[in-house]
């Protein structure tokens, strides 16, 4: 079908346009896992994060599994593990949390993931830890679920944090611009050997979409690392969409085609 077809009837043109962005929202097949229950974590006294939050949040740890949290109520069970820390970062120290978020500078969505690194020394010193996702069907981690269109959003990424995706285990990533200026996500110079890395200047809160990273994949496992200098923050959230940086909605978009159809109508030839 030729647009050229309707360049005499706008409306038409509209209806076209709808059409195509309400039915692409329509038809796209995706995966929303929120944390409902957690059977283990990895905490010290306190899972509240205030300022640059403390070593009451953490505890000592042994690589592998840091964590296991029920998702959407039982549908699905998901494992993380630790492993590969560099640096200032030992399994030994008073270094690592991986909790169900109870209140992360704010964020008290209980749906998301909350992981606090602090190493010792706790500034100057560059480290970085592997961190795995997998999911399974069942509590006993028995069998692995294939995850459809599965996104994980990281949040708040500042000060000079990094954030690495193993593409691999991820096809796609987006970051956000908005009204208030372009993302401020950069691509972080040499990643691990297969992954791709961000980080962002500045300072930032967990809802600020601009310091956001969204990467999806289609799987049962998946890859990340993450790296800083001093003590650092990591939230996740494994919705798609997210609730935290919502998508376009569709009604945005229908003021879009609205906005495209008062410009077709001034720009018609007179008659």
């Amino acid at each position: 079908m030729k647009l050229s077809n309707y360049s005499n009837n706008p409306y038409s043109l509209l209806a076209i346009i709808t059409t195509v962005l309400l039915g692409g929202l329509s038809h796209v097949h995706a995966q929303s896992l929120a944390i409902t229950g957690t059977i283990s974590n990895t905490v010290g006294s306190t899972g509240v994060i205030t300022g640059s939050g403390t070593p009451a949040n953490t505890n000592s740890w042994s690589l592998g599994t840091v964590g296991v949290f029920e998702i959407n109520d039982g549908d699905y069970f998901m494992q993380v593990n630790a492993t590969n820390p560099t640096g200032g970062l030992n399994p030994a120290n008073d270094s690592l949390m991986v909790i169900q978020t109870e209140n992360s500078q704010g964020l008290t969505d209980s749906g998301t993931l909350s992981v606090y690194v602090s190493p010792t020394p706790s500034g100057n010193t560059q480290w970085s830890m592997d961190l795995n996702f997998s999911f399974f069907s069942d509590s006993a981690l028995t069998n692995a679920a294939s995850i459809d269109n599965m996104m994980l959003t990281s949040l708040d990424i500042d000060y000079d944090q990094l954030y690495y995706t193993s593409n691999s285990t991820f096809s796609t990533s987006q970051t956000y611009n908005t009204i208030d200026g372009p993302s401020a996500i950069t691509t972080a110079n040499n990643p691990p050997i297969g992954y791709i890395g961000y980080t962002a200047a500045g300072d930032s809160v967990f809802n600020n979409p601009r310091f956001a990273v969204s990467s999806t994949g289609t799987g049962s496992s998946f890859d990340i690392q993450v790296a800083h200098d001093s003590v650092a923050l990591f939230m996740f959230e494994f919705r798609n969409p997210s609730f935290i940086i919502p998508e376009p909605s569709s009604s945005l978009l229908l003021l879009g085609s609205l906005t495209l159809l008062g410009m077709i109508r001034r720009r018609r030839p007179a008659a």
